[in-house]
């Protein structure tokens, strides 16, 4: 219980920003706000249809998760070291960089302990 209560939160959290990102973008074009909101609803709502697929799928491939997991990580990884570190070093120091680096992946072994 304690698991899905955190994976809806961490889910709410996430479409924030997502939402905010489709306003940022039709706002301007002349969209209406109440268009907008509904744009940015709107787009989280296979997320609701396919909840209880995606459910069932990741119980049937259960035993195969810790390596789907790993894999998903090590792309993420990937992304970082070769898409992200390296776009912010054309644009800032090394130093900023690394310090942003560490902290943010100190913020994320917290969040982990502190969860």
């Amino acid at each position: 219980m304690e698991l899905g209560v955190f994976i809806t939160i961490a889910i709410a959290v996430h479409n924030i920003p997502e939402g905010l990102a489709i306003g940022l973008v039709l706002t301007p074009r002349g969209v209406s706000i109440l268009q907008t909101a509904w744009w940015a609803v709107f787009s989280s709502l296979p997320r609701v249809v396919l909840a209880v697929p995606a459910y069932l799928a990741v119980e049937f491939f259960r035993p195969s998760l810790p390596i789907g997991l790993g894999f998903a990580a090590g792309a993420m990884i990937w992304m970082v070291a070769t898409e992200l570190l390296p776009d912010a070093l054309k644009h800032t120091s090394a130093l900023r960089v690394s310090v942003f680096a560490v902290i943010s992946g100190m913020g994320m072994f917290a969040l982990q302990y502190i969860l």
